[in-house]
Order: structure tokens, then sequence, then C-alpha cells
């Protein structure tokens, strides 16, 4: 997590797609010449800095997030960015190497002269009362720069909706319903795993494993399913979708339709003809009662599918 001067940069950040630390004297090319090891580069830098900076008593602080911002900062890793008062946050993954801004455009709209930065590929930007109550802790840190590995997970989960790390696959249902949640509803989401046992068995596939769950329920919410077995949750994903993205709908009190527009192949098939008529209407009725939101990561792998199946027909 990287402060933006009491949310007085969080804008440039944003709409610049980088984050910069300031101390402009120290230089890049001062930092790529510091010793490798980090006593050695601080004991250097701080020389360098008490030389530039004689107003600055206390210069440890500021020189070891310098150091910080140069050297634990990589490419490929999540950051977040707080507003002011952190009401409004933001979400990036770090592109390229660090690179200095030598002629820092300041004008009425930008203010930041900070020249030492690095890019950022913005992904998500939320009010902070729609994270998971859990990163609500993370903005308790005052320090310019805050290791956040520990929220990983949640901030994974706020990013993307399916997603493999670590050999895990995740998958995140979003529940946007705004009302309170029945417990029969919830429970409902059960029968998606029962028609996953049943499909496996009619098509003679292996799907054992179990699925772990983290549950953010607070209408709205969202649930985290997890596993090392990635088809299991695949089908779950699928048949989620098909309910969600198009291929089934429910409406109360007129039961639910079945759309060919939706996902296509054996799922579909499947969810039309072989499937226990009550589990299908269940888990329909648990989705549109919690509002779940389709997963839209999802969305290109199964458009990849889609193409293969239209290849193998035309061929």
């Amino acid at each position: 997590m990287v402060r933006t001067m009491g949310g007085a940069y969080y804008r440039e950040f944003v709409k610049g797609n980088y984050i910069a630390v300031g101390y402009n004297d120290i230089t890049l090319a001062d930092l790529h010449h510091l010793p490798q090891t980090d006593n050695s580069a601080k004991e250097a830098l701080k020389v360098m800095f008490n030389n530039r900076y004689p107003d600055i008593r206390n210069s440890g602080y500021p020189v070891a997030q310098i150091l910080r911002f140069t050297r634990e900062i990589k490419e490929g890793d999540v950051v977040i960015i707080p507003s002011n008062g952190a009401c409004h946050v933001a979400i990036g993954i770090i592109t390229g190497q660090m690179y200095e801004e030598v002629h820092p455009l300041l004008d009425e709209e930008h203010h930041c002269d900070f020249k030492k930065r690095w890019h950022v590929n913005w992904k998500h930007a939320c009010r902070r009362e729609s994270l998971p109550p859990t990163l609500q802790l993370m903005f308790n840190s005052r320090h310019i720069l805050s290791d956040v590995k520990g929220y990983a997970p949640y901030i994974d989960s706020v990013i993307h909706d399916c997603y493999v790390k670590e050999d895990i696959m995740h998958l995140v249902l979003r529940i946007r319903t705004r009302n309170e949640v029945s417990l029969d509803d919830f429970c409902d989401l059960k029968a998606i795993s029962l028609l996953i046992d049943d499909f496996c068995q009619k098509h003679q596939m292996e799907c054992d494993g179990t699925l772990t769950m983290k549950i953010q329920m607070e209408s709205p919410g969202w649930l985290r399913l997890s596993t090392k077995t990635i088809g299991l949750l695949f089908l779950f994903g699928l048949i989620t979708v098909a309910i969600t993205g198009g291929g089934l709908r429910y409406k109360k009190g007129e039961g639910f339709e079945l759309y060919t527009n939706g996902v296509g192949g054996a799922i579909n098939d499947y969810l039309d003809r072989e499937a226990d008529r009550e589990l299908v209407r269940a888990a329909a009725r648990a989705m549109d009662s919690l509002k779940i939101k389709s997963p839209e990561d999802m969305q290109p792998i199964i458009e990849i599918l889609n193409a293969k199946n239209e290849g193998r027909r035309d061929y």
C-alpha cells in the first residue's frame, strides 16, 4: 500500500497510471549506485540524504521509505492507494521498471512533482466501504509504504472472481442482494455441488475433491470457493455462469427457462435434459434470490471453449 500525501495525489496517480515517491534530490542514478546489501545501502543513502537535505533531522524514516520504494516493489506486484481519509481506494498491478520523470507536468490539474515512479495498470477502484471488512484494517498503517501481503487473499478476490494462485483455484461469487439472506436460499447453493456430482457420474469424469469456503456476507457480500481440484471448481463456475449468465433464467412464480445462447456444450445439454429438475430449480432460486453475479473472469475461457467446439463442428 502506497500513501498519496493525504489523498492530494490520489487522482493524479490514478489518471497518470503511476505511483511516486518524493525527495527528488535523490535521483534514480544515485539509488542504482548504492551497495547491494540493505544495511550498507541504508548507511550510504543516509549520508547522501543528510548532505542534500540538511534541514531534515530524522533522516532514518525517509531513507528507509525510499529504499523500500526502490527495492521492495517489483513488476507484477499488486499496489493499493487510498484517497483522502481512505474514502476511495484504487488497486492496480505494477508494470515495467522503476523510472524517473525528469520533467513532471505541473499545471492546474497536475500537482505531483515526485520524479521516482512506477507504472501501474489500475484494475479496480471503489469506495472503501465496499471492501471486505478484513481489508478495512489495512488502512490503520500510516506509513508511506506498507507491506499488506497478509491481506492478499482478500485483495485478490476484489480484483478477480476466478483465478489460480499457488496451484489453488479460487472462484468468487459476488452476492449483490441488499435484502436479508435466508438460510434456505443460502443452503440451496449446495444444489450446484450435487449437480456436479451427478454430471461427473453421467460423463464418467473424475471430480473428487473438497471445496473450501470463505464467506463475507453482509448483503451485499461475497463467497470465495477454493480447491486444488481445478476441474471440480471449473465445473462449479460453468454451472454458475449457465444459471446467471444467460443459460438459465428463473423468475419467481414462473419457474425457469433454459436458453441455448448461454454456455454451450455439455453443461447446457445436461441442465436441459438430464439434470434433476428440482436441483436445477433450487440452484436457480438461490442465484436469483442472492442476485449472484456471473463470474466475469470465466468468460474468456468459455469463449475459447466455444470456439474450439465450433471448430470441431465445422471440421
